[in-house]
């Protein structure tokens, strides 16, 4: 009698085993998929997401060939969201830091949030950048050439331009002599374009990076962001990076209950009470969404609160923001 019911017994185990290992594949491309929306809410404006993106040397190269518009650069080494540490003062972290095969160095700083003082943020930054650079005992004629290329959400200069660069100039005198210490500074922003077509369809890109787009100018660059977006490789990098730093914050606030572990706070909240105000209106594009919680500004995410509360739809939000 044992003997046969065996053979039913086996084939229950095996269908158990079978429908158990389906269930954990639904799970896993639920997961996937799940990841990926979280994923696609990043855009190169976000420093975290940028930094992953440009640590990789061809689009590193590609990001300043076209910011500089010398397409014979070649960069011998890149490093993002680099530190130099400052033992008695104040540390910097550098978003993008270049080497090209000359030995000059180019600093790229993507800043999206609106700041008191960005020049002096540039100033210190720079000269972070010498002190780190210029070996002890070298005569100062060894310095290297160092390019600060700013990047920002606004003209904060505010003469209406996408790019500006900053050279130094003999004052008082009917000359245009240059005074060149070596020192080149750019600055671009997302509110106006630009005299060149390839840095506009860059800065375009940076605001929107969809992992479909296709390229000609930057093909590199939207190869990242598609494997950090698109490859289950690169998503799951994504979202463990971003769970690291936010359960990083949580423990730093839980610790020192710092004023300005509050202020975070106080922003995740109004970004959370956006997002659910017009999720009441539909399904928020990714666009969307990753423009909000990418956004730092108190004053800003205040206007934004009253907008979504005020909206019918999401087309009238998004054409009011």
């Amino acid at each position: 009698m044992l003997r046969c019911l065996w053979p039913s017994f086996v084939c229950f185990l095996r269908s158990l085993s079978g429908k158990r290992k389906c269930r954990e594949e639904e799970t896993t491309i639920e997961t996937f998929e799940e990841q990926k929306k979280r994923a696609a809410e990043y855009q190169l404006t976000s420093d975290l997401f940028a930094g992953k993106v440009f640590e990789d040397l061809g689009a590193a190269q590609e990001l300043c060939r076209i910011l500089l518009q010398n397409d014979r650069l070649v960069l011998r080494s890149v490093k993002s969201q680099y530190v130099i540490r400052n033992l008695e003062k104040h540390s910097i972290e550098l978003d993008i830091l270049a080497e090209d095969v000359c030995g000059n160095f180019i600093n790229v700083e993507i800043q999206m949030y609106r700041e008191k003082a960005p020049f002096k943020r540039s100033r210190y930054y720079r000269s972070g950048i010498d002190m780190s650079i210029l070996e002890k005992g070298k005569p100062y004629y060894r310095l290297p050439d160092v390019t600060v290329i700013y990047l920002t959400k606004e003209d904060f200069i505010g003469e209406k331009r996408g790019c500006y660069t900053i050279c130094r100039k003999l004052e008082g005198q009917d000359t245009t002599m240059s005074l060149d210490n070596g020192l080149h500074e750019k600055y671009y922003n997302l509110e106006y374009p630009t005299e060149d077509m390839r840095v506009n369809e860059l800065l375009r890109y940076f605001r929107n990076s969809e992992p479909e787009y296709e390229s000609e100018i930057f093909p590199r660059i939207v190869e990242r962001v598609k494997f950090f977006k698109m490859k289950k490789e690169g998503v799951a990098i994504m979202c463990e990076i971003a769970d690291r730093i936010r359960n990083e914050g949580k423990e730093e606030g839980k610790e020192e209950g710092r004023k300005e572990g509050q202020a975070i706070g106080r922003i995740e909240g109004k970004i959370e009470d956006i997002l659910e105000l017009l999720a009441d209106l539909g399904n928020i594009p990714g666009s969307i969404a990753g423009r909000i919680r990418q956004e730092t500004d108190p004053e800003q995410l205040n206007r934004w609160l009253k907008c979504a509360a005020k909206s019918c739809s999401l087309a009238e939000f998004e054409a009011n923001v």
